[in-house]
């Protein structure tokens, strides 16, 4: 990322559309909103910013992406259930689930999962936004905040990242929307962004976005920041592009 590239912003999609964090890396300051559209979210962002978002970028037309199959691999049970299969871009438009599944399964053998058909009209929108962007310098990365946090868990008990490959990966074993699990990845969000963590937790609008949303952006946050510094890790192991030249990959 170029040295100019000074702001990060990290993306959960939500009731009210998208939740956002925005943190200037220079003075430390994080800003969160609410915006109901992408295009929004963008005119929100300062034009340089690299943003993260939790959403599929990249819609294959093959069965899987290899990133979605890296990132359970890493991920191992039970969090390995949140990564699931994209729809293919022949899904884009569909009309209901019952459509939705039959465009699928036309294209790869198979339905599709009603968690990903739920959030089809992000995707869409994400998808659309991004084919007016640019390629380079890409700005927007899908991020996997399991991913981000299972990095965290790691960094603070000394384990490796998974950098240099082979190593064993694991996500952790608490679910988000419970208790325990909200309380564990709170715990293991960076301190500079507690106060902002905290304040977004206490302000929220229960009929916009929930607490794990919250939590969500704020761990694909540092990741973005990550991919300012140029520290992210890739995991898909080949580089791949869909039929509209959008990178399927993930980065944490």
């Amino acid at each position: 990322m170029s040295d100019g590239m000074q702001v990060a912003v990290g993306v959960d999609g939500c009731k009210g559309g998208w939740f956002a964090a925005k943190r200037d890396r220079a003075s430390g300051t994080i800003e969160v909103a609410v915006l109901a559209t992408f295009a929004q979210l963008l005119a929100w962002a300062p034009a340089s910013a690299v943003i993260g978002i939790d959403m599929p970028i990249g819609l294959a037309t093959a069965a899987s992406r290899d990133c979605d199959t890296e990132a359970r691999k890493r991920l191992g049970w039970p969090r390995a259930t949140s990564v699931f299969s994209p729809p293919v871009r022949a899904v884009l438009g569909a009309s209901s689930y019952d459509d939705a599944c039959t465009r699928n399964r036309a294209a790869v053998g198979r339905a599709m999962s009603k968690q990903a058909f739920n959030i089809l009209p992000k995707i869409a929108e994400l998808d659309a936004v991004l084919q007016t962007l640019p390629r380079q310098p890409q700005r927007v990365f899908e991020v996997h905040p399991e991913l981000a946090f299972m990095a965290l868990a790691q960094s603070r008990s000394g384990e490796s990242d998974g950098r240099r490959g082979g190593e064993k990966s694991k996500g952790l074993v608490e679910p988000k929307r419970t208790a325990a699990g909200h309380a564990r990845r709170l715990a293991l969000l960076p301190t500079e962004y507690r106060e902002a963590v905290d304040h977004a937790l206490t302000n929220r609008k229960r009929a916009e976005c929930a607490a794990d949303d919250v939590l969500d952006a704020f761990a694909v946050l540092w990741s973005a920041e990550r991919c300012v510094k140029g520290d992210a890790i890739a995991i898909a192991a080949k580089h791949e592009v869909d039929d509209a030249g959008l990178e399927m990959n993930i980065r944490y």
